[in-house]
């Protein structure tokens, strides 16, 4: 439902409303005293879980393409900040208390989020060009190439608007659905999704603990090792910054991800060699826990800040938030398979199966990657939308070299 209403009420309502929705969540968790509190506290936080991909998505409409990547990576370390937060304040907090402590920071979100204007892709969407407009020059400024992005956006959405008229009907929004600029996007992004839960982003923060204490034997040094995962996650995304700052996103994706295709296939290798002929058990206690932690590294580096880049950038504005719902049904349905899972596969393959099964998904997902993605970096959403739309310069640009403007905005 909430890329639906993005697409009708904004970014700005729905980004406050799900901020308020997970301050209620947070706020009847800490003050639950029942079972019936604490599943009606999860419940508005899992409501507010599509944030995940609608934040990244606001994100990219609210950058300039050059700072895009740089600033999708400096969300993501935010979120490995929290993690570290709370695996520390655990140590001395009760779960209460740090519930009413993570009210803070989302109530903070709903007051920055007053001061924005509206998206200027959103207000084209809906036809508001002189809002656009002004909201255009408020974030980009009034330079030649701002004033150029502005006309070629204004002018799409013009004529997107122009063929939408008098299709308003089921059959025409299916066979929407069904054009190249939407399932290509889609599987890109589907893709990407898979490649990132596989990697281990979201089940080694909540079974690190489990994972190398089955590896060391010993919980106290696993639980202080998830303190060094939590603070390597960290340093890693503060890396990425800089890092897909200065390097395409396809090169950082495959770089990054034929790294820990090898690092989980190595660690799958060496605990199979452990657990079935008793090799390498001098060095297994350290030796394994490195390499996880170094395939954390890896991942939180490089696949990480370019899968979520790429995904606020890839839909074009037409199909954003249709888009949206859709892999945002795929995220939720594989999330949901890798948490439930991953247990189950460790206690009937061991690490080394599980490991193993989960690079192999890796590798798959990668080599298909390969022959669609497009590369993205320093490009506005219109210059990759007309990419995906097999457009390779847009009439807005031709009148505009020309000194023609299609249009007066």
């Amino acid at each position: 439902m909430v890329p639906h209403i993005m697409q009708i009420y904004g970014r700005k309502l729905v980004s406050i409303g799900l901020s308020f929705i997970s301050v209620l969540g947070f706020l009847i968790f800490s003050l639950a005293s029942n079972i019936q509190s604490l599943y009606a506290a999860r419940i508005m936080q899992g409501i507010s879980m599509c944030s995940v991909y609608i934040s990244v998505l606001i994100l990219g409409e609210y950058s300039h393409p050059k700072r895009r990547g740089c600033f999708v990576s400096i969300k993501k370390s935010m979120v490995a900040t929290g993690s570290l937060m709370c695996h520390s304040l655990g140590m001395c907090w009760t779960w209460k208390q740090i519930a009413a402590f993570a009210t803070v920071p989302y109530s903070l979100a709903i007051i920055f989020a007053l001061l924005w204007r509206e998206s200027p892709p959103f207000l084209a969407l809906t036809g508001k060009y002189d809002e656009c407009e002004k909201s255009h020059r408020w974030m980009f400024g009034e330079d030649a190439k701002s004033k150029r992005q502005l006309e070629e956006l204004i002018s799409t959405q013009m004529e997107v608007r122009n063929r939408a008229k008098n299709k308003e009907n089921l059959w025409a929004v299916i066979r929407t659905l069904l054009k190249k600029d939407f399932i290509k996007p889609f599987l890109i992004v589907s893709l990407l999704t898979m490649i990132l839960n596989a990697s281990g982003r979201f089940y080694m923060l909540a079974y690190v603990v489990q994972i190398l204490t089955e590896i060391t034997y010993d919980k106290s040094i696993a639980v202080y090792l998830t303190i060094g995962s939590d603070v390597l996650t960290l340093a890693a995304l503060i890396i990425s910054c800089f890092v897909i700052r200065c390097c395409k996103r396809r090169t950082l994706l495959f770089t990054s991800g034929i790294s820990c295709v090898f690092l989980m296939t190595l660690t799958s290798l060496i605990t199979f060699l452990k657990c079935r002929y008793d090799i390498g058990k001098s060095v297994y206690r350290w030796f394994i826990p490195s390499i996880i932690l170094s395939n954390v590294f890896v991942a939180n580096a490089g696949m990480v800040p370019a899968t979520f880049a790429i995904t606020c950038e890839i839909f074009p504005l037409e199909h954003r938030g249709a888009g949206l719902c859709a892999t945002g049904i795929v995220f939720t349905i594989l999330f949901l398979l890798v948490m439930k899972f991953t247990p189950l596969m460790m206690e009937k393959t061991g690490v080394e199966g599980t490991f193993g099964i989960y690079a192999l998904h890796v590798a798959v997902g990668l080599l298909i990657l390969y022959f669609i993605l497009n590369e993205t970096k320093d490009k506005t959403l219109q210059e990759i939308e007309n990419e995906i739309r097999g457009i390779k310069q847009s009439k807005i640009y031709e009148h505009y070299l020309n000194d023609k403007p299609l249009i007066k905005v």
